[in-house]
Order: structure tokens, then C-alpha cells, then sequence
């Protein structure tokens, strides 16, 4: 049976984001029309959608601490694509992702047009207009989420974090919060650093196969209390990773997995 209820939940998720999107595009007219901002309008989707798509996924999200309000600039471990839909759930708020989710079948497209901050990681000429990009994303109706480590990982403990990226909070007075996040299954034959979090070459197709086939996945956020502030993002960079850490529940042991971080 649970191949097939698998196949039933990505179908699902298939369903549900298509479902949402149209209706976005189809409000978009009547925000012209009364020359309303577009992004309040967007943020109401995206968490519809986010919900909507935890709950086919079966994924519980639990919240700790307050969550930031826009205008905001939120640092987060990233442990898998999951992540995306669970702050989504939670948030107004826009991310930055890896240059090669825009070439995603649909899901490339969709991430464009609702206003993803897109970088190629590879060239570091990049790193100048993305920061352009994000002290334009960042307003009273919507954040920004940013992972640092700048890759996915097993959850053993959070990975160092990149600077180039904070060049604008770190310049700004807008000030840095902090979350981390966790996720943990129902059965305890099997772990979430094995289920949940994407890392290694698994592809994408074949983990929200193994993913959709679980009963019960808990996702937990925990937003910290303070804003980080320093003008020099290096700084900036440790207190934040200091304080995600201590936020940070592990989800697997030392050892556990072959996972090797990327060296940077």
C-alpha cells in the first residue's frame, strides 16, 4: 500500500502547486485593477500552499520562539528542499537558491516569477548582483531567508557559514534573526537524516519517492529572540552560526553518515 499512497501524495503535491499558482496568476488583474501591491497578495498563496503541501506530505510543523514580521532578514540551516515548504508556511518571505532550481522542469519557472533571488555559486562576480538583488526584496511586506552554510546536510551540526551574503545586513541597520530547524519521524526504525533531509547524490524524483511514503514527519522551527547586528560580515557570520547552533537539535550522530561537507 505504501508505494501507492507515495504516488497518490506526489501527485498530490503536483496538484496543490498548480492549484495555487493559478490562483495567483488569477488575482494578479484585480490587484492591477485597484492598484494594489502584488505581494500581499503572494505571501496569502505561498502560505496557503506551503500548508497545503505540508499536509499532503504529511508533515507536522511546530513552532517555537516569535517569528520575525517583515521587514526582516532570517538566517537558517538548510536541510532539505522541505525547508522551503515549511518556512514558506510560516513566513512572508522570499529565499535565495542555487542557480540551478531555475532550470527545474516547471518548478523553475514558478521559483522565477514569484520573486526567488537566484545565484551560481561557481562565479564569483555573481555574489554583487545578488546582493543588489536582495536589499530589493527586503520590505515591510515581505523577508528574506537566506541559508549560510550553502549546502544541505544530515543534521549531524550546522555547517560553516559563507559571509559574501551578508554584505547587505551587515551594511545595512536592518539587523539579522535566526532560526534553526529539525524534523524527526514517527517510527523509530528509521531516521529523518535518512528521510527528510537531502544530501549526497540521492535525486530529487527518487527522495520525495522514499519521503511520501511516511506516515508521520515532525518539523520544528525555532526562531531565536534577538537581531544580530555588525558592520563586518565576518563577525556578523560567527554570532549568527554561534547562534543557530545553540538553537540546533542534531538529528544524527558523529559519524553516522559519509556526508562531506564542502570545503570553502
Amino acid at each position: 500500500m505504501r508505494p501507492i499512497v507515495a504516488i497518490v501524495k506526489i501527485i498530490g503535491v503536483i496538484i496543490t502547486t498548480l492549484a495555487f499558482y493559478s490562483l495567483y496568476l488569477g488575482g494578479l488583474p484585480f490587484r492591477k485593477l485597484f492598484n494594489r501591491s502584488p505581494t500581499p497578495w503572494l505571501n496569502y498563496i505561498l502560505r496557503g500552499w506551503g500548508k497545503a503541501t505540508a499536509s499532503v506530505l504529511s508533515i507536522q510543523i511546530d513552532v517555537e520562539g516569535t517569528k520575525p514580521e517583515p521587514p526582516f532578514f532570517l538566517v537558517s540551516n538548510h536541510l532539505s528542499y522541505v525547508d522551503i515548504i515549511v518556512l514558506f508556511s510560516t513566513l512572508n518571505t522570499t529565499f535565495v537558491a542555487k542557480s540551478e532550481v531555475k532550470s527545474w522542469p516547471v518548478l523553475g519557472w514558478i521559483a522565477r516569477s514569484i520573486g526567488i533571488v537566484f545565484i551560481d555559486r561557481k562565479r564569483k562576480m555573481d555574489i554583487a548582483r545578488v546582493n543588489r538583488e536582495i536589499s530589493g526584496k527586503v520590505s515591510r511586506e515581505r523577508g528574506l531567508t537566506l541559508f549560510p552554510e550553502g549546502t544541505t546536510s544530515p543534521g549531524e551540526k550546522i555547517l560553516p557559514f559563507r559571509t559574501p551574503l551578508l554584505e547587505y545586513p551587515a551594511s545595512s541597520e536592518l539587523g539579522v534573526s535566526c532560526c534553526a530547524l529539525h524534523y524527526s519521524l514517527e517510527s523509530e526504525e528509521k531516521s529523518a537524516h535518512e528521510i527528510v533531509c537531502w544530501w549526497g547524490d540521492a535525486p530529487l524524483h527518487r527522495h520525495l519517492y522514499r519521503l511520501a511514503t511516511e506516515k508521520n514527519i515532525c518539523a520544528t522551527i525555532v526562531f531565536g529572540d534577538n537581531r544580530y547586528y555588525d558592520t563586518d560580515r565576518k563577525i556578523l557570520a560567527r554570532n549568527l552560526h554561534r547562534c543557530v547552533s545553540n538553537l540546533f537539535t542534531p538529528i544524527c550522530k558523529p559519524g553516522q553518515t559519509e556526508f562531506q561537507p564542502i570545503q570553502f
